[in-house]
């Protein structure tokens, strides 16, 4: 029967929209006319120029071309906006209309309550008259949301998507907090909006207490500017920005600030750090990364950053499955107590280029490197009492081979044959320790790898691995003595223990004959669960004093090592790795927990490291850290940041955070207290505070759960 009615309207009832583009269609439980007047009346539907509307009954005047429309009334006007409203009027089309007792709803986001709503012909503007507006849930039994604006006229633009209030009042549980004459805000669809962002309010026993506005600048479609002025009720004043463009084939992004304030009065501070990356022919790539500051206290002054080595490069590279080509330049900055740049290698200059090449030589793998390297450091001269190296500059070229090849017996043992040549020269500047300012040296190696892995299944498809390695290296003990500048901290952990080289550069090669031993362990469960073990040592012919105490491979027979982990899924693992030696005195010990859950977060590990001068550790370092997150209930989330370093028996960090984020407003209140110092920095607590209302510009929250009230 409806559709009946529906064709008998569509031949009586063009509704004038045929002369723009198209009919209307009308479509209702009953539809009564006459020569002036069309009634429908049940559940009546028209669709015109992609607009729905829906009402109990509608009356077209013909004469006027225009639908009256009786409630509870629905317009649906394209995929953003539905209009809720008692009593319409309407033209033909649907997009010249008035609407009585109306509610606008953008976005499944924001809804805005009005005594009356007008839109008019061109249908860009819609004014809205004695409004409020709000991205909270209303609820009979709390009909007051946590926050809304009022304001006596609303205008919104939906070509510009952009909301003009004027003469507008910000409320909080209904108590009036601020009077703005006028105010424009982005609608929930606006990706990117000019205008202030939410601020954020903040106290610090250095800077003072402050608040930070941002300001979103767009500059097109492909680039923006944040501004963040800063100002607080002592004399810090610091303004900031973010700058970001991405092009056709690459992207920058650089952050800075600058900034007055009574740490260092009458100084200009500051910051930059930036970086991009560029995609060139043939697989290339260039990226760069710029980090500069004004003094060594900055950065952590302002909450910045905690680095204390800032490094600035520019690198052009290419990597594929069986080649790597390298050309970087980097600046090092030191921002530690005690270290001058000028008798620091800050100039860097590497050119590298890698390739592996499958079934090469006997029918094994091959890897060859070629690369040049130059560091150089701005002092001129020895100063008096300083060390030889304090003004050293350094060239090397470098060559290396390394071949390996694996055969698996019957039985099951896997045999990999490994060799390799190493070779370098040196030109060596203003350094009286080296006689000769230009040497070489070469380091060839060979080896047998030996593995036995032997597993089992077991009930509920669980699977058991257990693997014996023993690898035999035969190395020259006895070659030039070489400067050593990028690999005075070697590591020794389950990741290398059957390495021919553990030392991270290529200035120093890892000397004498030796065997490494392991064993591990894996178990894998399908349920999720996982386990994991080795537990290996080095043992040497002769000890050659490479190795310093502390770095666990000192001695004819290193430390040790033990490493153990389990896991569960995505959701639970833990780590231990330790080095120790015969008598069980530790070296290193590392112990990590993760542990995330529907409702909460935590990461917490223990670190222990024994003194090592060389490596810039003079004394033992034992630390426990601790992150967490708990969902308290409600939209509430509670954080807690701690560090306490048991060699002082002090905390050396520790935080507090709080944070509400319901479906209308997001409020982040946190507490920070660094209890370290040093003869740049001093002691201080940070308090921040952050609100931001939801609704405006496009963070979609849609899906969360709606609440009336807190």
């Amino acid at each position: 029967m409806r559709l009946v009615l529906a064709l008998i309207a569509c031949l009586w009832l063009p509704l004038a929209a045929a002369a723009q583009s198209g009919p209307a269609t009308l479509v209702a439980d009953r539809i009564d006319f006459d020569a002036e007047t069309l009634v429908a009346s049940g559940a009546v539907e028209i669709f015109a120029e992609g607009a729905i509307l829906r009402a109990t009954r509608i009356t077209y005047l013909r004469r006027e071309d225009r639908i009256v429309a009786e409630g509870p009334i629905t317009l649906i006007d394209g995929p953003d906006r539905i209009l809720f409203a008692d009593f319409a009027s309407l033209s033909a089309d649907l997009r010249n209309s008035v609407l009585q007792g109306a509610r606008l709803v953008l976005d499944r986001q924001l809804q805005i309550a009005a005594t009356e709503i007008a839109t008019g012909t061109e249908g860009r503007y819609t004014q809205l008259y004695q409004a409020v507006a709000s991205s909270c849930e209303v609820c009979p039994e709390n009909p007051v949301p946590l926050w809304q604006i009022r304001a006596r006229r609303i205008v919104h633009d939906t070509e510009e998507r952009q909301l003009y209030f004027e003469d507008a009042r910000f409320e909080v549980l209904g108590v009036p907090v601020a009077w703005l004459p006028v105010l424009r805000l982005p609608d929930p669809t606006l990706d990117r909006a000019r205008g202030v962002l939410a601020p954020r309010f903040s106290s610090d026993d250095l800077l003072g207490t402050g608040v930070t506005i941002p300001y979103f600048i767009p500059l097109g479609p492909s680039r923006d500017l944040t501004l963040l002025p800063y100002v607080t009720n002592t004399d810090t004043r610091s303004l900031g920005f973010r700058y970001r463009q991405a092009f056709d084939n690459g992207r920058i992004e650089a952050n800075g600030a600058w900034s007055r304030d009574d740490l260092q009065p009458g100084d200009d501070r500051g910051y930059l750090f930036a970086e991009g990356v560029f995609f060139l022919p043939r697989d290339y790539r260039l990226e760069f990364d710029v980090e500069a500051v004004s003094d060594d206290a900055y950065l952590v002054n302002y909450g910045i950053s905690e680095k204390d080595r800032l490094d600035s490069r520019i690198a052009v590279t290419r990597i594929d499955r069986d080649d790597r080509v390298l050309a970087e330049a980097i600046y090092f900055n030191s921002l530690r107590a005690g270290e001058n740049d000028d008798f620091l290698p800050t100039r860097v200059v590497t050119v590298e280029r890698q390739r592996r090449v499958p079934r090469a030589f006997l029918g094994g793998q091959s890897i060859w490197t070629l690369q040049a390297h130059a560091r150089e450091r701005t002092a001129n001269a020895i100063p008096p009492g300083g060390p030889d190296n304090a003004a050293r500059d350094v060239t090397r070229l470098s060559a290396a081979y390394d071949w390996r090849r694996t055969h698996v017996t019957g039985g099951g043992l896997v045999m990999t044959a490994i060799a390799g040549l190493h070779l370098d020269a040196y030109d060596v500047r203003e350094d009286p320790s080296f006689e000769d300012t230009t040497f070489a040296r070469a380091v060839p190696y060979g080896g047998l790898e030996l593995r036995f892995p032997m597993a089992r299944g077991g009930a509920g498809g669980v699977r058991h691995l257990i693997e014996p390695v023993a690898q035999v290296l035969f190395v020259p003990d006895n070659r030039a003595r070489t400067p050593n500048e990028d690999s005075l901290t070697p590591e020794f952990d389950e990741g290398n223990l059957f390495s021919p080289q553990r030392f991270a550069g290529r200035d120093t090669r890892e000397l004498g004959n030796r065997i490494n031993l392991g064993i591990s362990y894996t178990r894998f469960d399908p349920s999720g669960w996982n386990l994991g073990g080795t537990v290996g040592r080095v043992i040497r012919d002769d000890d050659l004093g490479q190795f310093r105490p502390g770095t666990g491979l000192d001695g004819r027979s290193s430390d040790w090592l033990v490493s153990a982990q389990a896991s569960y899924q995505d959701r639970f693992s833990v780590l231990q790795r330790a080095l120790f030696d015969d008598q069980f005195d530790f070296a290193r010990s590392e112990t990590i927990l993760r542990w995330n859950g529907p409702r909460h977060m935590l990461e917490t590990r223990y670190t222990f490291l024994e003194s090592d001068v060389a490596a810039g550790r003079p004394i033992e370092t034992s630390e426990w850290a601790l992150d967490a997150s708990r969902d308290l209930g409600g939209d509430w989330t509670g954080r807690v940041n701690w560090r306490y370093d048991f060699v002082t028996n002090d905390a050396s960090r520790a935080g507090l955070g709080l944070t509400y984020r319901s479906d209308c407003v997001t409020v982040a209140f946190d507490v920070e207290r660094r209890f370290t110092s040093n003869t740049t920095l001093e002691p201080s607590t940070r308090f921040g505070l952050g609100i931001e209302l939801a609704g405006f510009g496009a963070e979609d929250r849609r899906d969360r759960r709606r609440r009336c009230g807190i």
